[in-house]
């Protein structure tokens, strides 16, 4: 089952203080670590066992709007089912069919149909169907249905609280207004506010102990009971400890955290070695490389330039401009080649000068002609080259560096900073190629692949090098290969 969608369409990154929230990076139930944002989750019921959240069966859920609201599931017969298809639902008016499933807001007449057929805003001839349409949330005005563009279109107060999260109605103007965090009156509605009625943007709120006034906010300020909330649920708490970890962006189920390229299959003279690698296949003696197909893991499939993770499977690589995606992060877990378009909804083969990105989700994960990635400047608004690690501000494009960690602000790492489970390695600056080693003894230690044996070699060096006549050397890779990682960050392997 699917996670629920929410009753607005929602994108997230932050501009400044304000929030883009979209339904693809919202928390699905195997992301949330605390019991307290898993119970606040409709979708999703906490495991006491396993100390996991899980995603609740259709068949469990209750209650009607719930069950609707749910991409995968449908309300039908008075119970709650798993969704089947539109045409199935027997609807013979929109408001009927939106009733049973949030897919299917359309109508025939007499059954349901997709919400690609759903008619745009100016096509409805009712006001009791001029709620939503293909393209975006409608307002009945002067005897005609229209798309709701700013709060001020609404003429009166009943129509204004239509959308609580954007608009908000003046008893002195007799106006409908756009909404401001400073204008919420209680610590319960302090959460966020849509800067217009069919806005992609959201303004983070949180409540002021000390003042008693909702300010504007930025995610990561927020403490660990209300980072899901005051995000619309697209930032979890990192940790499964309340009193440690930060509040962090949830990435979209698509984004993979691949593992460092290993050696090249044709480059392994050991079977033990070719084995451990997930590309390879050992095959009439010698080390060779798997075909795209039969690559399972996406972190290894992503490892081949001429192979793609795509739809949940390993294919050949195309084109960038083929894939569909919403964010850099994305768009190099399909292919390491790839970046985020202007278009903010597919991928590119094309790099721009990091100065040439004017918004923060353009620019974080991007990288230019050189190589070099790049980072959102919060003091200047402007996109740069990414140097040192406490230049970047945002929590999960600092993990993802491969050279940075986030403990309350962007660190370089060093081994002895890394836990049990990331005690693996890192680069030495942001966009640096050179790697540093660690090792786990009794800490984690600098690692010299120098000193490791013969069996030790490739395991020990997460893959990174191979035993060659008498010695442990590193592997050799394409030129772009340590700025790639360097986007893509820190890989956690258990190889040992």
């Amino acid at each position: 089952m699917t996670y629920r969608v929410l009753f607005i369409t929602l994108l997230i990154y932050s501009i400044n203080c304000n929030v883009i929230i979209r339904t693809d990076a919202r928390c699905v139930c195997k992301q949330w670590k605390l019991a307290l944002e898993c119970a606040n989750d409709q979708d999703c019921i906490w495991n006491s066992n396993t100390k996991t959240c899980e995603q609740e069966e259709c068949s469990s859920i209750k209650s009607q709007s719930i069950c609707s609201a749910d991409e995968g599931c449908q309300y039908r017969d008075g119970k709650c089912e798993n969704f089947t298809k539109c045409e199935d639902l027997k609807g013979k008016t929109i408001n009927e069919c939106r009733f049973m499933s949030t897919n299917c807001r359309e109508s025939n007449g007499e059954h349901c149909l997709p919400n690609a057929l759903e008619r745009k805003c100016s096509e409805f001839k009712n006001e009791g169907e001029c709620l939503q349409g293909q393209d975006g949330f409608c307002l009945w005005l002067e005897s005609k249905c229209i798309l709701w563009n700013n709060c001020v279109q609404a003429l009166t107060k009943s129509q204004c609280e239509m959308l609580p999260q954007s608009c908000d109605w003046s008893e002195t103007l007799k106006f409908c207004l756009q909404k401001q965090c400073s204008e919420i009156d209680h610590e319960y509605d302090c959460i966020a506010v849509q800067e217009g009625p069919n806005s992609h943007l959201y303004q983070v709120c949180e409540w002021n102990y000390v003042l008693k006034q909702c300010e504007s906010s930025i995610p990561d300020v927020l403490t660990f009971d209300t980072c899901a909330s005051n995000t619309l649920q697209a930032y979890h708490w990192s940790s499964s400890n309340a009193n440690e970890g930060f509040c962090e962006q949830c990435l979209s189920p698509n984004v993979q955290k691949p593992t460092p390229k290993h050696c090249l299959c044709n480059s392994i003279s050991s079977q033990t070695d070719c084995q451990q690698n997930q590309t390879c296949i050992w095959k009439d003696s010698k080390c060779e490389e798997r075909k795209c197909t039969e690559i399972d893991p996406p972190q290894a499939c992503i490892q081949l330039e001429h192979c793609a993770w795509f739809s949940g499977s390993c294919v050949e690589f195309t084109q960038c401009e083929n894939y569909k995606a919403f964010s850099n992060l994305e768009c190099q877990s399909i292919n390491k080649k790839c970046l985020l378009s202007d278009t903010l909804e597919t991928c590119t083969s094309k790099y721009q000068e990091c100065k040439s990105h004017k918004t923060d989700d353009k620019c974080n994960g991007s990288k230019d002609s050189k190589n070099e990635q790049c980072y959102w400047d919060e003091k200047t608004n402007t996109c740069q080259v990414w140097t040192q690690c406490s230049q970047q501000k945002q929590a999960t494009y600092c993990e993802y560096s491969g050279a940075c960690l986030w403990d309350g602000e962007c660190k370089q790492i060093t081994c002895k900073l890394l836990n049990q489970h990331s005690c693996t390695h890192y680069l030495t600056s942001p966009n640096s190629k050179n790697w540093k080693y660690c090792m786990l003894l009794d800490t984690c230690q600098d690692l010299n692949p120098d000193l490791l044996s013969k069996d030790e070699c490739y395991a020990f060096s997460y893959g990174l090098s191979t035993w060659n006549s008498s010695e442990c050397q590193l592997c050799k890779f394409p030129d772009d290969y340590t700025s790639i990682l360097s986007f893509i960050g820190m890989i956690i392997i258990t190889m040992l």
